[in-house]
C-alpha cells in the first residue's frame, strides 16, 4: 500500500489506532518500572495523557493544523506523571514544528519529530539519556537522515520505527539502574508501542478501538475567582507571540528579554520560537524580535485591566470571604494524610500519589478553588513534580511548587511555611526544609527481581529509604524495625511514623512500643495515615 500524504481524517485514524494499541499494552509498560514497588504506573500515565489528546483531537475539525493543536492542548491539560509531561511537550513540539501544512508528508514528519524531541529536552531541566528522551530525539535524527531517501510515507514510518527499536534496546547500556533490573525504559517502550499503532492506521489494518478508560468527571476551568490586587503587579502586560526565522538562539533570546520583565516563556527551535513575557513595555519586546524574524500570532493582554475585572466579578457574584495572600495545595492518598495536610493549613488537597498521578488540570482546578493571591504546591510525590510544574503557565496568578517527593518532605516543608513571608522566601525555606528529614517506605514487591545484592521475590515486604530499597522480609513490622536502623543515626532522632489502610490501630500501637524500645532516646510519634500499598511511612530528624 502506498500512502504520499496524511490529511485530517486519516490523522484522527491514526492517533486513535495509537493510543488504543499502547492502552492495550499499559501494564506490560508499567511493569517495566526499575523498581519493583507498586507505583509502576508508566504505561498507565501515558495511556491516559495520550487519551486527553484523542478526545480533544476527535473534537476538532478535520484540519490537519485544527487536530494537531487540540491534541496538544488536550494532552497538556491531561498530564499525568513525568511521562504524561514528556508527552505533552512530544505533542506540543510536534505541532509547533509542521505549523500550518494542509497535510503532513515526509518532510513534515521529519521535522515534527524532531521539534517534538527538541520541545520536550526543554522542557527537562536534567535530561537523562537512556530514556524515552533518547528514543525521540533518535528517531528524529533518524527521520531527517532518510527523509530524501525514501519515497513511500508507510516504509519510511517503518524505518524510523525500528531504528527507535534498536535504540530502546541500548537504553540499558545507557542507564545502570535499568541494566541491573534487566529491563529496557518504560517510557520509550510505551512510545513504540503507541506507533505500532501508528503503522497499522496508516496501513488500514483494521483495529477495534475501545473508548477511553473512565476518569472521574470533573469540571474544566471551572469560573472560580479569586482576589488579585492589581498593585502588587509589577510588570502590566501579558505578551506571547510566535517568532519565526533562522539560526533563532533560544538562550541568547532569554538572557537578551529577561531584564524587561518575567513569568519570561521561551521554547521552540532555531526556525520557531514561542516567546511568553509579562512586561511594562511590549513595543520594545516586538522590536527586538522583529529584527530576529517575522512575527504572528501577536497577543498583548493588560493584566491590571483584567485583575480588576476579576476582583469587580467577585465582589458581584461571591459571598465575600478573607482572601489569603499565599494558598497550598498538597497532594496526598489515605484518609488520615489528608486530614493531617489540612490540620497543617493546606487549603485544597487533591486525591492522589502512588498509581494515582493527578494530572495538570487536577492541579489547576484545585488551585482556582485556593481563595489567595500566589499559591504554593506540594507534589508529595517525584512523579508529580514535572505536572505541577505546568500549572503556573495555565494561570493569571503566581504559582510555586515546592518539589517535595514524598508526604514526610511534604509535612517538613509545611513546618518552615510562614504566611506573613513572600511567596519566594517561603518556596527557598520549605525546599530547604525537605533536606532536613530521611524518608523510609515500608511496601511489598510487585515482582520478582535483584537490587543491590537483594534477591527479592514477588510479593516480598520491602523497605525503601529515600526510595532506594534497604532491606527485605516477610514482615511488614519487622522490616520497619530494620529499615529504621538504616536511618536513625543521633541518639537524639524525632521519628514520625504513619500507618497505612492495611494496619490495623493494634498492630500500629504494638509497633510504636518496639520502636520506642529500640531507640529509648528518640522521641516517637505515630498517626494514622491511611495510605493503600504503603504499610507504613515515616520520618527521621536528627
Amino acid at each position: 500500500m502506498n500512502l504520499d500524504l496524511i490529511d485530517g481524517p486519516k490523522l484522527k485514524t491514526i492517533l486513535a489506532a495509537g493510543v488504543e494499541t499502547l492502552v492495550g499494552h499499559k501494564e506490560e509498560v508499567d511493569a517495566l518500572n526499575v523498581f519493583p514497588v507498586p507505583d509502576g504506573d508508566t504505561g498507565t500515565n501515558m495511556s491516559l495523557t495520550f487519551q486527553a489528546a484523542l478526545r480533544e483531537a476527535e473534537k476538532a475539525t478535520d484540519e490537519v493544523p485544527a487536530i494537531l493543536e487540540r491534541a496538544a492542548q488536550g494532552a497538556l491539560m491531561g498530564a499525568r506523571g513525568n511521562s504524561g509531561v514528556i508527552v505533552s511537550q512530544f505533542f506540543r513540539g510536534f505541532a509547533r514544528a509542521v505549523g500550518k501544512v494542509e497535510k503532513l508528508g515526509i518532510p513534515d514528519l521529519a521535522k515534527g519529530i524532531v521539534g517534538a524531541a527538541t520541545t520536550a529536552y526543554q522542557a527537562v531541566r536534567k535530561p537523562v539519556e537512556g530514556t524515552i528522551l533518547t528514543v525521540v530525539r533518535e528517531a528524529g535524527e533518524k527521520a531527517q537522515k532518510i527523509q530524501g531517501k525514501e519515497d513511500n510515507l508507510i516504509r519510511f514510518v517503518e524505518q524510523v520505527y525500528k531504528h527507535a527499536e534498536k535504540v530502546l534496546a541500548k537504553t540499558p547500556e545507557m542507564l545502570p539502574a535499568l541494566k541491573q533490573a534487566g529491563v529496557v525504559d518504560a517510557g520509550g517502550k510505551g512510545l513504540l508501542f503507541f506507533f505500532q499503532g501508528v503503522i497499522a492506521g496508516l496501513k488500514g489494518q483494521p483495529i477495534t478501538i475501545k473508548k477511553a478508560v473512565p476518569v472521574e468527571k470533573k469540571e474544566l476551568f471551572a469560573p472560580v475567582e479569586d482576589d488579585f490586587d492589581p498593585d502588587n503587579i509589577t510588570f502590566q502586560y501579558c505578551t506571547e507571540f510566535i517568532l519565526r526565522g533562522e539560526g533563532l538562539a533560544l538562550e541568547s533570546i532569554k538572557e537578551d528579554l529577561a531584564p524587561h520583565g518575567d513569568s519570561m516563556l521561551v521554547v521552540g527551535d532555531e526556525k520557531t520560537v514561542k516567546i511568553h513575557i509579562h512586561t511594562n513595555n511590549p513595543g520594545l519586546i516586538l522590536d527586538y524580535a522583529v529584527h530576529l524574524g517575522e512575527l504572528s500570532e501577536i497577543d498583548i493582554n493588560n493584566m491590571v485591566e483584567q485583575s480588576q475585572q476579576r476582583l469587580e466579578k467577585l465582589r458581584r457574584d461571591q459571598t465575600p470571604q478573607t482572601v489569603k495572600e499565599i494558598g497550598l495545595v498538597a497532594v496526598a492518598s489515605g484518609e488520615g494524610l489528608q486530614n493531617i495536610f489540612r490540620s497543617l493549613g493546606v487549603d485544597e488537597v487533591i486525591e492522589g500519589g502512588q498509581t494515582m498521578n493527578p494530572s495538570t488540570e487536577d492541579l489547576y482546578h484545585a488551585v482556582m478553588k485556593v481563595a489567595a493571591k500566589q499559591v504554593i504546591i506540594l507534589p508529595n510525590n517525584g512523579n508529580i513534580v514535572m505536572t505541577a510544574g505546568q500549572v503556573s503557565e495555565l494561570t493569571d496568578i503566581p504559582v510555586a511548587v515546592v518539589p517535595s517527593k514524598s508526604i514526610p518532605q511534604g509535612v517538613a516543608a509545611l513546618m518552615a511555611f510562614t504566611p506573613e513571608e513572600s511567596l519566594v522566601n517561603n518556596q527557598e525555606a520549605m525546599t530547604r526544609a525537605l533536606g532536613s528529614v530521611t524518608t523510609g517506605e515500608v511496601t511489598f514487591a510487585v515482582r520478582s527481581s535483584s537490587y543491590n545484592g537483594l534477591e527479592i521475590q514477588e510479593g516480598d515486604i520491602i523497605g525503601l529509604k529515600e526510595g532506594d530499597i534497604t532491606c527485605k522480609g516477610k514482615d511488614a513490622s519487622a522490616v520497619l524495625l530494620d529499615l529504621l536502623s538504616h536511618c536513625v543515626e543521633g541518639e537524639d532522632s524525632f521519628i514520625t511514623i504513619y500507618y497505612g489502610h492495611d494496619i490495623n490501630e493494634k498492630e500500629a500501637e504494638g509497633i510504636l512500643e518496639k520502636v520506642q524500645a529500640l531507640f529509648p532516646d528518640a522521641e516517637v510519634e505515630l498517626y494514622y495515615g491511611g495510605q493503600p500499598l504503603y504499610y507504613y511511612l515515616f520520618s527521621v530528624e536528627s
